[in-house]
């Protein structure tokens, strides 16, 4: 089991890339800190998964932008991807933008949350956390409602706003409104079990 950069143990996140299936991801901010409780990086990173979904040719069903984690529900059309992949490009694209931004223009941030890299031997700035978070594979039509509908409650249980379409980081707001990163519309014709039939019938 590898280590974190403060020597804290973590687990390797498993993806199982099956064609056809529905991906539920979560991951979280480094140390869980709030990083995600600013316009800037939820805008940042609303920005950068937009640019990944046509990238890499996936719908997006739902997300939210917590302020220390992030949720999202994604389905590749390709026979052959990498969610792991997906991941990794649009959170270290964001995650690099942020740095340049806070070094610019809050630096006391920038400081306040560096930690000692033992491998760097100094210390550094993260904003991802390494390792852990979730992927779970969904491939009917009823779990991927739920799951939407899950990851849009989440501010609500948090006592963030009072509805999903109230909170703006989120699928519901955009989905409503129109603007921001607006999701896909889910086709139940998509959740079947036969992944061809599943690629065929989002088109």
């Amino acid at each position: 089991m590898p280590s974190s950069e403060s020597g804290q143990k973590y687990k390797t996140l498993k993806h199982y890339n099956t064609p056809g299936h529905v991906h539920e991801l979560t991951f979280f901010c480094y140390y869980r800190y709030d990083y995600l409780g600013g316009t800037v990086a939820c805008e940042l990173f609303l920005s950068e998964l937009k640019r990944a979904r046509a990238k890499h040719d996936f719908q997006l069903w739902a997300y939210v932008l917590m302020p220390n984690h992030v949720h999202l529900l994604i389905w590749p059309h390709q026979s052959t991807y990498d969610s792991a992949r997906i991941l990794n490009d649009t959170k270290g694209r964001m995650a690099k933008q942020y740095r340049y931004y806070i070094l610019e223009n809050e630096p006391e941030k920038f400081e306040k949350y560096k930690k000692y890299d033992k491998s760097k031997r100094r210390n550094v700035f993260r904003f991802w956390q390494a390792g852990g978070g979730f992927d779970r594979n969904l491939r009917n039509g009823i779990a991927i409602h739920k799951s939407i509908e899950y990851i849009e409650a989440n501010p609500v249980r948090r006592n963030l706003p009072s509805s999903p379409s109230e909170y703006r980081w989120s699928s519901a707001y955009a989905r409503l409104r129109e603007s921001s990163l607006i999701p896909n519309r889910f086709n139940m014709s998509v959740a079947m079990l036969n992944p061809q039939v599943q690629r065929i019938g989002a088109m």
